[in-house]
């Protein structure tokens, strides 16, 4: 595996949080204020790994970090978390998902105090400004490029698989990357808009193509998609190059994926700089990249090892 890098209970619920606010008195609630507020948009499994992996690099006493969990269609846990981060006197507040991120720019807490994590589109959160402080879950087109050349340099032409009405930008930043690299390395677009077009472009294209690349895009992104496109590459002799594991167990030569843990404690340590003064911006997610060699091999693929 090719890697890239630059605790709370789960029983934890916004109610108990709002017991434990009840039963203190206002003496002992400022003496114990938590220094870092954690608002996670879901109890699902990748903001968990985030937050845990947030946990990890921050001060481990319970009244350093406080975690309040939203719960989807609860407006009533919504508006208590509100009311908790404006009457708190937090530190730092660090959201987690974009629906945390909206929330807490809805927030009066100055910019200084506030990050995100774990979002896959920034600019898609109502109120959140391009240099805020957090970490997104794009790795820089520019990045895979280099990534992609140097670990397999026998690919001169890659077709990317998009609907240009979400990921025309992507496209045309891999150009741009292309061309600046040393070695012809030329990106062709497999254009849909339906995915009932896929099955088209894929018999057009793939005798022309050295690999597909399938990239995050709302009109290409179920798993039997994904098998397909992936099964049909292989009958063609042409292989696939995915955004996260499941593309790799399921045929494809090579994926970007994350490790939302170690996500976390990139996000964890940002914090850490934020309270010591130091500032923070939008930055780019540790990632790592994972190969199949059996599919490699397969396809009589070049594979060099990176750092």
């Amino acid at each position: 595996m090719i890697r890239i890098f630059p605790r709370y209970p789960h029983a934890l619920v916004i109610m108990m949080v709002l017991m434990l606010m009840m039963t203190a008195g206002p003496a002992a609630a400022a003496a114990d204020e938590p220094a870092v507020a954690l608002v996670v948009s879901r109890k699902i499994r990748p903001y968990v790994q985030v937050t845990d992996g947030i946990l990890d690099r921050l001060p481990r006493k319970a009244a350093d970090t406080e975690v309040l969990f939203l719960v989807p269609g609860e407006d009533t846990v919504t508006a208590q978390v509100m009311d908790r981060l404006t009457t708190g006197t937090y530190e730092m507040v660090a959201a987690v998902g974009p629906e945390a991120a909206a929330l807490i720019w809805r927030t009066d807490i100055s910019a200084g105090k506030k990050m995100y994590a774990a979002l896959l589109d920034p600019d898609a959160v109502p109120q959140l400004p391009e240099n805020a402080c957090g970490i997104s879950l794009r790795i820089p087109v520019a990045v895979q490029v280099d990534v992609l050349t140097a670990a397999f340099p026998s690919l001169n032409k890659i077709g990317l698989l998009f609907d240009p009405a979400h990921n025309q930008w992507f496209f045309e930043q891999a150009v741009t990357a292309g061309r600046n690299r040393p070695a012809p390395f030329e990106i062709i677009p497999l254009h849909v808009t339906a995915k009932n077009q896929i099955a088209q472009v894929l018999k057009d294209n793939l005798e022309h193509i050295d690999a597909v690349w399938m990239i995050p895009d709302q009109t290409v992104i179920s798993e039997k998609l994904i098998q397909y496109v992936v099964k049909q590459a292989l009958f063609a002799d042409t292989g696939v190059i995915g955004y996260n594991a499941y593309f790799t167990r399921v045929g494809a030569f090579f994926s970007f994926e994350f490790d939302y843990r170690e996500l976390g404690r990139q996000a964890g340590e940002a914090i850490l700089d934020a309270l010591e003064g130091k500032g923070c911006l939008r930055l780019d997610p540790v990632f790592e990249t994972r190969v199949n060699t059996k599919v490699v091999e397969g396809l009589g693929l070049a594979v060099e090892e990176t750092p």
